[in-house]
């Protein structure tokens, strides 16, 4: 019976018949035989329960016998079954609501809002005829509300018909009129309106800060009911469905019983009850309806109080307060101050370990002295404390549950050390982050970074080295590896998170880009010799020698950190772009194929080669000279006579091969090289 009074203090029947059955059983009104004949027969909240009574189906229902039906009438005998059995019969028609409800809704319609233009006040009475269309638009069809609101062009328009439904909502709280059907009708377009359109919805933040307070409440109490209810197959279709986001949140909350039946069969998923689903959908609603009830500080207070109900009241509103100043939960300082005062060893065991009573964190060996145990029960107790601590109190101020990889890991351990004035070790706050919510902590170029227990430290380690040694590399232009192929090792079915989550770590420990093909960017870095030198010959556009290379280097390049002749020419030696002409310390690229790359000697060798009779010096210095423009005929001479196992002399300056065989008409000409050359 205090049950009862308690619930009947301060509640309007509207409240009551919004209640999940699930909660009157936590509060011992009906036992578990009746909860399960509910959650097989789809009665998730007392208003479905007072339908189901009214239809005459409530005896005919599997297992329910005079005691079950007793249980059940004293849960509807908390509101009066007449009045409830009216209001359940919702008022979809502009023509069938109560006279009093269309006076308000009409008097806010005919009354100008003065903070708008005149332009818009005409689009808006040129849009809504009169106060039955705007009724007709915003209050009935609400699945194509967000569609058809987001289709407006207008974003003044769009302000107006939400402070107009605004003040609708004040009427109607103000006065009394909170538990009509109506009543929910504006709730449910408001929060349509600013859930479907995050451009818009950030607009009205600007104006109405509980409004961001609001939101981001609901889709954090959307997510944990979410994974309460459906921790048990959390398949992958449900998932799809349900993730907690404004829009599928927004679909949910629209939706028909029939309507979330029929999707809810349609998954692969179809032989679980869809009961969870209408269960988390109705305490979604209830919890939009009650922030919808209350504002300012309140508000605040209320919020903390539904995220973290091991809190007491006093610890609320200092937590609402802080959020107010900070715009974040000091989870940490309570998590401390909760530490602190409990009696339980397993949570003993835990604050000792990490630390965050007073920054020293204790072994396991100092503990188990202290509390007479071993090493590995007193590690059993760590363990146990963090299962308990993370989920049955709801401690979840850093989710890390879906991410797979957080890289603010030092700025979280900076504001958590800095405003919540924490004396925690980073090794004991990395474990509480980690720990609790299935991560691990991995280094990358002296960065820290939190990555999902999915993927291997090792393998990212092992990744991140390769892209390291490559950037750092010395080269003149930008190039690209891809992460694919650095991958190859890993499984095909992990290779899809190493490819999410790779571009990430190296971004924020290298600063490298990966394109959208998955290719890593690798910049320009350092002087490339071998490079500005290619640059240098394919700009000049014909052979230079070594000093005028050198000379254009340095002025290209004056950071060069060692421009010495030695340093220069052993670089060259070593490229495959740039080589030697002969002899003559003048250089080519490998590229062009009318620069001839052998020596004078050679030159002259392939020029007799191609003649069928010997040749004069003369005509052999043309063709020479277009190779060797800077050689002279003394040089060239001087050259052809020291290779007497090559050449041969013929007198009166002709020349010829050895190994060729001349007409009889030279053979008496035949005289030895040295002989001509002193001639």
């Amino acid at each position: 019976m205090e049950a009862v009074k308690c619930m009947k203090k301060g509640k309007n029947i509207k409240v009551i018949l919004r209640k999940p059955i699930d909660y009157y059983f936590e509060h011992g009104m009906i036992s578990t035989r009746a909860l399960n004949i509910c959650r097989s027969c789809g009665i998730v909240t007392v208003g479905d329960l007072i339908r189901c009574y009214h239809k005459g189906n409530l005896r005919k229902l599997r297992n329910c016998g005079p005691y079950t039906e007793n249980e059940f009438k004293s849960v509807m005998g908390l509101v009066n079954y007449n009045y409830a059995v009216q209001l359940l019969e919702k008022l979809d028609g502009y023509d069938d609501m109560p006279a009093k409800l269309k006076d308000i809704i009409a008097d806010a319609y005919k009354r100008p809002l003065l903070d708008f233009s005149l332009d818009c006040i005409k689009l808006f009475y040129d849009t809504f005829g009169d106060s039955k269309a705007f009724y007709t638009y915003f209050f009935c069809d609400q699945q194509k509300l967000a569609k058809r609101f987001n289709g407006r062009r207008s974003n003044e328009l769009k302000h107006y018909c939400y402070q107009l439904l605004t003040e609708i909502h004040s009427t109607l709280r103000e006065k009394g009129l909170d538990d009509t059907y109506t009543y929910e009708l504006v709730v449910i377009a408001r929060a349509i309106i600013w859930f479907s359109d995050e451009s818009f919805a950030a607009e009205l933040e600007e104006k109405d800060p509980e409004l961001k307070v609001r939101r981001q409440a609901l889709v954090i109490d959307y997510e944990d009911r979410t994974k309460k209810h459906f921790r048990g197959y959390w398949e992958a279709d449900i998932k799809k469905l349900v993730m907690p986001t404004y829009s599928k949140a927004l679909a949910l909350l629209t939706m028909k019983d029939d309507e979330i039946r029929k999707i809810w069969y349609n998954l692969p998923c179809w032989r679980y009850n869809s009961y969870d689903l209408s269960l988390v959908i109705a305490e979604l609603r209830e919890t939009l309806f009650l922030y919808e009830s209350i504002g300012g500080d309140e508000l605040g207070k209320t919020v903390v109080m539904n995220n973290y109900r091991y809190l007491t009241e006093k610890q609320a509103w200092f937590v609402a307060d802080f959020h107010k100043q900070f715009g974040y939960y000091p989870m940490f300082y309570l998590l401390r101050e909760y530490l602190m005062k409990t009696t339980d060893r397993e949570e003993w065991v835990f604050a000792k370990a990490t630390g965050i009573y007073d920054g020293h964190p204790m072994s396991f060996e100092e503990i188990g002295k202290e509390l007479d145990l071993g090493k590995i029960r007193v590690r059993q107790l760590f363990n146990c404390s963090m299962r308990y601590l993370f989920r049955d109190k709801e401690w979840h101020h850093y989710q890390f549950r879906t991410a797979l990889v957080v890289t603010e890991v030092d700025d979280m351990y900076r504001s958590v050390v800095e405003n919540e004035k924490v004396s925690i070790p980073f090794e004991s706050f990395a474990i509480i982050c980690t720990d609790g919510f299935m991560m691990k902590l991995a280094t990358v170029n002296d960065m820290r970074f939190l990555i999902n227990y999915r993927l291997n430290i090792s393998d990212i380690a092992k990744v991140c080295s390769v892209v390291k040694a490559r950037n750092n590399r010395i080269k003149g232009e930008a190039n690209s590896l891809r992460l694919v192929d650095l991958l190859k090792d890993i499984p095909e079915d992990k290779r899809k998170l190493y490819m999410e989550a790779l571009p990430v770590i190296i971004n924020k420990a290298y600063g490298l880009v990966v394109d959208e093909a998955g290719n890593i960017v690798l910049p320009p870095k350092g002087v490339d010799v071998v490079y500005e030198l290619t640059q240098i010959l394919r700009k000049k556009g014909k052979p230079m020698s070594f000093d005028e290379l050198q000379a254009a280097l340095i002025k290209k390049c004056p950071a060069a950190k060692d421009k010495s002749s030695e340093y220069i020419r052993g670089k060259i030696l070593q490229s495959e772009t740039i080589k030697p002409i002969g002899k003559s310390m003048r250089y080519s690229l490998t590229e062009w194929e009318h620069v001839y790359k052998g020596t004078i000697r050679q030159l002259v060798a392939d020029i007799l080669n191609e003649a069928k009779r010997p040749m004069h010096i003369d005509k052999i210095m043309k063709k020479v000279l277009k190779a060797y423009p800077k050689t002279t005929k003394r040089n060239v001479v001087s050259s052809i006579n020291q290779d007497e196992a090559r050449f041969i002399c013929f007198g009166d300056g002709l020349y010829g091969l050895m190994e060729k065989t001349y007409s009889k008409k030279y053979e008496g000409m035949k005289v030895k090289l040295r002989f001509d050359a002193r001639g």
